[in-house]
């Protein structure tokens, strides 16, 4: 497969997002709080998998100053995510989601996130230097997801900062994560969407997601699709059935792990996203980098919740499998 983008070595990477306090049912009468949101999973992920000193990982959100807020904070710190490029709203608060998940381990959820001070992110408060300190990251990474919390005016500046990335050398890594009660139509997810990947380097989908917006019949129409738009290397997430990698003339299939046993699907993609730009910031090649987005995916639907237990020291980190050890990216 053609490898035609080098990413840099070491790599500060910036993730445009929110995080929100996670509700897991541990029966029908007891939650267990955490906190997670696509973007940040992404976040945990890559610092997870990367080698000690070879990405320097940082969150930007908007919080509140409320005690979940300061506790969100001091959570993404034990996952090796940084909050440098992350606003306090006074007043503001932590978005909310609770998870069920069936027997099969298909999640739902429910979100509470109308008064979330992430929502504020790209909005008339935010410092015009905090623009151009995210621009200046080697990469920057968001999803649909957080396209879908920003007014219209705070999605034209979010775009303009992907245009000032890529005019400094930067490089803009794009998941299409879609939930449609994040939207008013598909349409209007399509064009948010549209607007992005003009400026979209890497393009790692769901492939359900995209059919569900853009009206994609199969996989290699996504790849077609993103390709005609300029995106120069593309992971389509399928599930249990792995991904389809493209990063030039070449397409081809990456297999998930099989016989995994499923307790939990959630942030699954996130996972393989994370570990799939930790492999390539590493030197990987894509299908090397894709492999081992399915292992920790794979890991991850294992296990209940978001976001598998932090590597809490050096020596764990050094011990611990990179990429994961496992498969299904979902």
């Amino acid at each position: 497969m053609d490898d035609l983008i080098r990413l840099p070595q070491p790599a500060r990477v910036a993730l445009i997002g929110e995080c929100m306090i996670e509700l897991r049912h541990l029966a029908a009468d007891r939650l267990a709080v955490g906190y997670a949101g696509d973007v940040f999973n992404t976040a945990a992920y890559l610092a997870r998998s990367a080698a000690p000193g070879e990405v320097d990982v940082q969150f930007a959100t908007v919080t509140g100053d409320d005690p979940y807020s300061a506790a969100m904070r001091e959570h993404w710190r034990t996952y090796g995510v940084g909050d440098a490029l992350s606003r306090t709203r006074p007043g503001g608060k932590a978005g909310l989601y609770l998870i069920r998940t069936d027997e099969r381990g298909e999640r739902t959820f429910q979100h509470y996130r109308r008064e979330s001070a992430a929502r504020g992110l790209f909005g008339p408060e935010q410092p015009a230097a905090l623009d151009a300190e995210i621009a200046g990251h080697d990469l920057v990474y968001l999803s649909g997801i957080t396209l879908s919390i920003l007014t219209e005016a705070a999605r034209e500046r979010l775009v303009a900062v992907l245009a000032d990335t890529r005019r400094r050398g930067g490089l803009v890594v794009y998941d299409s994560n879609y939930r449609a009660a994040g939207w008013a139509s598909a349409a209007e997810a399509k064009r948010a969407a549209d607007a992005v990947l003009r400026h979209t380097d890497i393009a790692l989908p769901t492939f359900e997601d995209d059919r569900a917006v853009h009206g994609d019949r199969d996989a290699r129409a996504t790849v077609r699709r993103l390709s005609s738009a300029g995106v120069r290397e593309i992971a389509v997430k399928l599930g249990g059935d792995g991904c389809l990698l493209s990063g030039g003339a070449a397409v081809v299939s990456v297999p998930a792990v099989p016989d995994v046993p499923v307790v939990d699907t959630t942030a699954a993609g996130d996972a393989f996203n994370g570990a799939y730009l930790a492999a390539r910031l590493a030197g990987g090649a894509p299908r090397h980098a894709a492999e081992a987005g399915c292992r920790l995916a794979a890991e991850v639907v294992g296990h209940p919740g978001a976001l598998l237990p932090p590597l809490t020291d050096q020596a764990a980190q050094s011990s611990a499998p990179r990429n994961g050890r496992c498969s299904p990216a979902t």
